[in-house]
């Protein structure tokens, strides 16, 4: 099992709750669709500091192999088609469950 991050910073003023609520949907079908996506989590950053970023998803994945399959899923590239231009920094890990 592999523990999937992603940290976001995104352009001020975009991150909106529509914009949240958009990626909550989209990731459940994710989720949904792609067998081996155990367990998706989107949280939003709640301090304001310098160093933090904006949005953190963590995903459970069954292995490595699945990581390919979640990226090229067509509402992951919607998502990121809409997102991308938005985004200022991004940050992945990937570690042992």
């Amino acid at each position: 099992m592999l523990r999937h991050f992603v940290f976001f910073t995104y352009q001020p003023g975009f991150l909106t709750s529509e914009i949240i609520q958009e990626l909550r949907d989209g990731f459940a079908l994710i989720q949904r669709e792609v067998e081996g996506v155990k367990e998706v989590r989107i949280e939003t950053n709640v301090v304001d500091r310098p160093a933090n970023m904006d949005l953190m998803i963590e995903m459970i994945l069954a292995d490595v192999s699945v990581l390919d399959q979640y990226l090229t899923h067509p509402e992951h590239v919607r998502l990121g088609k809409k997102m991308n231009p938005f985004i200022t920094h991004r940050v992945s890990f990937d570690c042992p469950v």
